[in-house]
Formats: structure tokens, C-alpha cells, sequence
């Protein structure tokens, strides 16, 4: 990406801040973070279990909303009124835009998640030290952690789903953009249970649905709740071959899109 995509992509990541959507996502995903204290009178011992669960996947709904409209915003409402051509009549091309954008929106996510992730984690920690009366940094060991690994984990997700927003708001209007990406990511989150479907008996996947298999995100793998809550259970070898695959899913996704939006005419 050269200086024009990064200077796009610093005016996308302040034009999405300026929206009151951002504000809007970030403090009902704060609340529902906190909301979720409350739900979990009856856990019965698994209430730090619980919270962490539901505070996850709130943060990634959320970002995955943020991303949506954003890249509805600053691509597809763009696309539809002409004013994307300003950015064509100067010495740019299409590519520097869509990767201006796409790092410009993600910046943009990565900010609610980073805030929303902080809260989650101190609001766990301060838990932890007042039901076993212990201090913040033996609560943060107890529970920090394994509350961060699975973050940073959830943060590759919301990055590849940032990616499909991206590649969608280039074809697709918002509703229909928003839509496809959640079923995206349900299916995503189920693709091991569609796999077993096919796989009883031992038999193999059918050569037929191996396209579906690959091209559809395995978004089970980012999903570690059931680690333990020391540092020991957290497997940096995993981390890294996740993060390989985020890297190779998204620059999957980018160079198709860059090649779509390439021969997209703009008028």
C-alpha cells in the first residue's frame, strides 16, 4: 500500500470515529458487557466462565455491526452517489482505495474492541479479587489471561470479518451486506457440526461441499473458552497458526475483491 492508501485510510478511520454510530456501538456494547454480571446468579461456580463468554461474543457482534455499516458508509454509499470518483480523479488507484479503506475501517474496529476488551478484562479481574478477597495482579493471573487469549483470538475473527464486509459493501447494498456477513458468521461458527453431519460412519466429506468447507471461515477454531485460566493452557503455537490463517484468509478475500472493484465501473 502506498502513501495515498495510507492517507485514505487515516481519513476513513476518522471520518468512521466521527459517526454516532461508533459511540452508539461502543457504549451499548460497554453496557451489555456490564449487563452481563447479572446473568449469572445461578451459574453456580462457572459465573467468571459465563461473563467472559458473553463479553466475547458481544464485543465481536458488535465490532462486526460497526464494520458493516462502515464499509456500507465510506464504500458502497460512495459507489452509489459518485463521490468516489474525486478519490479516482487523483493519481490513486482502485486498490489503494479499497486497501485504504479496509485498514481504515479496521483501525476504526480495532479501537471499540480494544476499549471494550480493556473493560471486560479489568471488570473480570476486579470480580475475581473481590469473591477470593486476593489482590488485582494474582485476579489478572486467575483470570486475565486466559480472558486476553481468547481476545486476541476473537480479534482475528472480527479482522477476517472486517475483510468480508469489505469485499460485500463493493457488490452488495447495506441490508443485504449486513445480512450475508452474519450468516457468514453463524455459519462460520457451525462448520464443524456440518462437517460431522457428513462424516458419520466414517465416511469423508463429499468432494461436492470441500469448496464450501474452504472458502467458508472455520470460525470454531478461534473459539477457546473451554481453555483453562492459566498461563500454561494457553498455547502461543496455536495463537500463531490461527493468526497465519487470518492473514492468508483475509489476503484471500482482498486480492479477490481488489480484482472485482478493479473491473467495477464507477460512474
Amino acid at each position: 500500500m502506498n502513501k495515498c492508501g495510507f492517507t485514505i485510510a487515516g481519513s476513513t478511520a476518522r471520518e468512521v470515529a466521527r459517526q454516532p454510530l461508533f459511540y452508539l456501538i461502543l457504549c451499548g456494547g460497554a453496557f451489555l458487557i456490564c449487563l452481563s454480571f447479572s446473568f449469572t446468579l445461578f451459574a453456580f461456580g462457572e459465573e467468571t466462565r459465563m461473563i467472559r463468554e458473553m463479553g466475547v461474543s458481544t464485543i465481536t457482534i458488535c465490532c462486526l455491526c460497526l464494520a458493516s455499516l462502515s464499509a456500507a458508509d465510506t464504500i458502497s454509499k460512495e459507489m452509489e452517489k459518485g463521490t468516489i470518483m474525486t478519490l479516482l480523479s487523483k493519481p490513486v488507484d482502485k486498490n489503494s482505495i479499497l486497501l485504504g479503506k479496509f485498514f481504515g475501517i479496521l483501525a476504526a474496529v480495532s479501537s471499540v474492541f480494544v476499549m471494550m476488551g480493556i473493560l471486560l478484562t479489568i471488570s473480570l479481574c476486579v470480580k475475581e479479587s473481590l469473591d477470593y478477597d486476593i489482590d488485582f495482579l494474582s485476579s489478572f493471573e486467575r483470570v486475565g489471561y486466559s480472558t486476553v487469549f481468547q481476545l486476541l483470538l476473537s480479534f482475528l475473527q472480527v479482522a477476517i470479518l472486517c475483510a468480508i464486509t469489505v469485499a460485500g459493501s463493493v457488490c452488495l447494498p447495506l441490508l443485504a451486506n449486513l445480512s450475508c456477513c452474519i450468516a457468514i458468521y453463524v455459519t462460520g461458527n457451525l462448520i464443524n457440526f456440518f462437517q460431522g453431519m457428513f462424516q458419520m460412519n466414517g465416511d469423508m466429506t463429499p468432494w461436492y461441499l470441500m469448496p464450501f468447507f474452504t472458502l467458508f471461515p472455520n470460525f470454531e477454531q478461534f473459539n477457546t473458552f473451554d481453555a483453562g485460566d492459566t498461563p500454561e493452557s494457553l498455547s502461543l503455537k496455536y495463537m500463531a497458526q490461527v493468526t497465519i490463517y487470518t492473514m492468508v484468509y483475509i489476503t484471500f478475500i482482498i486480492g479477490v475483491t481488489c480484482e472485482i472493484f478493479g473491473k467495477k465501473e464507477c460512474r
